[in-house]
């Protein structure tokens, strides 16, 4: 997110138990629905799209009404050339000479932590460039989505945590790594092999064939020009929340998650009412990009189709940044019904300042910039 490319998605693939017609495309423009503690977008359904649509299967809220298709002028598009890499600052990539695909990434690695993503084969960005006709439609709309979602659909999401997706950057092919509590610097690479059955696959190596200390995965199905373009690596979108009224009305109680809580609180999903004696919205402790508890899971290796796994870290609870400013605006209009922000709104504030280098490291600084930065516009509804 520090470089503003999006929000991560940790598996990139359309999920199994999707329609097939879903699984060709992957995530799309105007999908319904919030990341899971696994970093999977999990679908509920798209606005564009009628209700009989293989996608939306029928299984849609109450009287819905898609909203008419974008014109392919509406959008964005952008090419990631070919052995294009992601990573944050303490990952540094060695120049290689040869052409990709078919070079090797290197990468060198300072501790503590960090993490990287290639893309061998590059990568395609389509967002749309005016999502105000989304926005007001999502609006008119929000309440009934959260009450079908985790009504008939039974999510059970915290207030804030619906998305919808205003833009994506798919992959044909790539590798994550990340590493966390190294002391020493080390190298990883994610180069072609020879597999057993004679295609030639990326696959992360390092000093010694073995990557280091750091946790891996990689994606590169063989042969690529007969694969769909489905992996989505980053997503951009709209995160929605309902007025504590409304919210309240819904479903009982406030489900506003408190970023940075303790790890027991976090795995349980705990949650905070305003106005409570002796709480605030705004007491987290933790780092902005380092909260969060584990919440179980096992490190294992293992193959699944043309994915590979290796050294996987536990699960940890997702957490989106716009959760902090939709919580920070709701505190600022207790009356609001609805509260939205974009991806693209604000992910500058996280970059690195271009003057010093400095970034944003926690939530007080992360709302003082919103502050200093934005105007909070209110709508009629």
């Amino acid at each position: 997110m520090r470089r503003r490319r999006g929000f991560p998605l940790y598996v990139p693939g359309p999920p199994e138990n999707l329609p097939a017609e879903y699984r060709r495309h992957g995530v799309a423009i105007g999908d319904v629905g919030s990341i899971t503690p696994e970093g999977i977008f999990d679908f509920c359904f798209n606005i564009y799209l009628p209700t009989y649509h293989p996608i939306n299967h029928h299984d849609v809220p109450e009287s819905f009404d898609p909203l008419p298709p974008y014109a392919s002028e509406d959008l964005i598009s952008l090419t990631y050339d070919p052995g294009d890499s992601v990573s944050t600052s303490s990952v540094r990539k060695f120049i290689s000479p040869v052409e990709f695909p078919g070079g090797d990434f290197v990468f060198s690695c300072d501790a503590p932590q960090g993490a990287v993503l290639a893309l061998p084969h590059g990568a395609h960005l389509k967002k749309l460039k005016y999502v105000d006709r989304v926005r007001e439609y999502a609006a008119a709309h929000a309440e009934s989505w959260y009450k079908y979602i985790n009504g008939v659909r039974g999510r059970g999401l915290t207030n804030g945590s619906l998305y919808l997706v205003t833009g994506s950057e798919k992959a044909h092919s790539w590798g994550m790594a990340s590493f966390y509590g190294t002391s020493d610097q080390f190298e990883v690479a994610f180069k072609q092999t020879l597999n057993a059955d004679s295609t030639i696959r990326y696959r992360w190596g390092g000093m010694h064939d073995h990557p280091g200390p750091s946790q891996h995965k990689s994606y590169d199905p063989s042969p690529i020009t007969n694969t769909p373009l489905n992996q989505t690596t980053f997503i951009h979108g709209l995160s929605i929340s309902l007025g504590v009224g409304i919210w309240g009305k819904l479903f009982g109680k406030v489900g506003i998650r408190e970023i940075g809580e303790s790890q027991a609180e976090s795995a349980n999903g705990n949650g905070h009412m305003p106005g409570a004696p002796g709480s605030s919205l705004f007491s987290w402790s933790l780092g902005l990009l380092g909260g969060g508890g584990f919440t179980g899971g096992k490190s294992y290796a293992g193959e699944n189709g043309n994915v590979v796994l290796s050294d996987l870290p536990p699960v940890v609870k997702i957490f989106h940044p716009a959760e902090v400013i939709n919580n920070y605006l709701l505190e600022k209009n207790p009356d609001a019904t609805v509260v939205m922000s974009h991806d693209d709104d604000w992910s500058g504030i996280l970059a690195d300042d271009p003057s010093t280098g400095s970034q944003v490291q926690n939530v007080s600084e992360f709302l003082d910039r919103i502050n200093d930065e934005f105007d909070i516009t209110e709508k009629d509804a």
